[in-house]
This record gives structure tokens, C-alpha cells and sequence, in this order.
């Protein structure tokens, strides 16, 4: 009796046993730490480039060649004054400050060399000879007079894309004519350091002015190159 006794007991013991490894091999199961579950995800948005150019003013696509249209002139044997509009809404001058300039910009417009005139097959004339007031003296038919002037005080400025941009410390150039040497290029906008660090603006309506020398020839082809720039402060 004594040794069925200790062959039952025997035999919970081990039952025990094998249930005490069960349940701590279920714990330890159970309780596997991972290293992580959560993939830290990560980016970088960088400043963009300072830019200017002609775009759209609805669509902001650039404008693969953009023009300025003057008002045609008569032959004359005065001197007189052909006029047009730079900036549009077909044809706006976009500013775009990534974050790139935060300590202001300006905006400028200049001939594509100092030497450039209004090109013809005709006899040429200048964008940047104030002489006579651009107007060619009679007797001195060698001089290449005229004059533009580009006149962006009154021009409008707006905000392009930027829903909480302000056009605040941007400032519009004044009223300029160029002279060769001396006014190369003419200041279109200035934005000061409390300007938008990152924003967008377009320029419309600038009123351009252009001197024609008296006696110029007839053509339908006159032509000149203007290029805007734009630098960081």
C-alpha cells in the first residue's frame, strides 16, 4: 500500500513539474521583448532657390518667350516717344523666395549687354543714350541716340501662390532711364529684410517709355533684349 502510495505521489510530482515547465516556458514565450515594433520615419525639406521669371499669372507655367509690344511710330523727321506695358496677366514678372533670401532681395531689369540697341535690318538705334534727350541731333547722324525708361512705381504688386504672404516691405523702383556706363540697370523691386522669407509676388503694369531718334527708318523688325535678374541681399 506504502509503495503505491509513493508510485502515485511519485507520479504528481512529476506532473507538477512538467506543468511548472509548461507554464514558465508559456511566460517566457508570452513575454519576448522585440526591439522595436515603431520605424522612425524622417525628412528634410531644404530652401529653395531665389528666381525670377515670366509666368502665367493664373497658372504660374513660365513663358517660353516672352515680349513687350511698343506702340508703333510713323516715320518722323522729330524725335518722339513709343510706349508699352511690362507685366500682364498673361504675362506676369514672378518673384519666388523659397526661404532662400531672408535678409530681402532686389529685382532689376538691364539690356542683355550694354552694347545692345534696337536691332533691325534698318539702321539700329539705342536703349540707353540719353544724349539730346535720346533724340538724334541732325547734324550728327553717326551718334545711335534713344532712351528707355521703365517706370515700376506704378506697376502693381500682388501675392502669387503664397496663401499668408504679404507684399509689406517690398518697395516698387522708381521712375529710370538707362544711360550706358552709368544706368545699366533699372531697380524693379526691392524687398527689405522684414520682407516674407518664404513668398511669392507677381509685378504687372509697368509702363515702359522709349525715345525714337528722329528721321529712323521704317521696319517692322526692331528689337531689343531685356533680362531681369534678381539677387539676394
Amino acid at each position: 500500500m506504502q509503495r503505491i502510495r509513493n508510485t502515485i505521489l511519485w507520479k504528481l510530482d512529476i506532473r507538477v513539474a512538467a506543468t511548472a515547465v509548461a507554464l514558465v516556458a508559456m511566460l517566457l514565450v508570452g513575454t519576448y521583448v522585440y526591439a522595436s515594433s515603431t520605424s522612425n520615419f524622417q525628412q528634410t525639406i531644404n530652401a529653395g532657390t531665389l528666381a525670377i521669371d515670366i509666368v502665367d499669372g493664373t497658372t504660374y507655367a513660365s513663358i517660353a518667350s516672352p515680349s513687350v509690344v511698343m506702340g508703333a511710330r510713323t516715320f518722323s523727321f522729330a524725335c518722339q516717344t513709343s510706349t508699352g506695358t511690362f507685366g500682364s496677366a498673361s504675362q506676369s514678372i514672378y518673384v519666388s523666395n523659397p526661404d532662400a533670401a531672408d535678409n530681402g532681395w532686389t529685382a532689376s531689369l538691364a539690356g542683355s549687354a550694354t552694347t545692345a540697341v534696337w536691332d533691325s535690318v534698318g539702321t539700329d538705334y539705342d536703349f540707353n543714350d540719353p544724349t539730346t534727350s535720346g533724340c538724334a541731333d541732325g547734324a550728327d547722324t553717326d551718334t545711335l541716340a534713344g532712351q528707355m525708361t521703365v517706370n515700376p512705381a506704378a506697376g502693381t504688386l500682388t501675392v502669387g501662390q503664397c496663401n499668408t504672404c504679404v507684399t509689406s516691405n517690398i518697395t516698387l523702383g522708381s521712375s529710370t532711364g538707362y544711360n550706358e556706363g552709368t544706368t545699366n540697370s533699372v531697380t524693379v523691386l526691392t524687398a527689405a529684410a522684414l520682407s516674407n522669407d518664404i513668398g511669392d509676388w507677381k509685378l504687372t503694369g509697368v509702363p515702359i517709355s522709349q525715345t525714337v531718334p528722329e528721321e529712323q527708318p521704317p521696319a517692322s523688325d526692331y528689337d531689343v533684349s531685356m533680362v531681369l535678374s534678381v539677387v539676394a541681399s
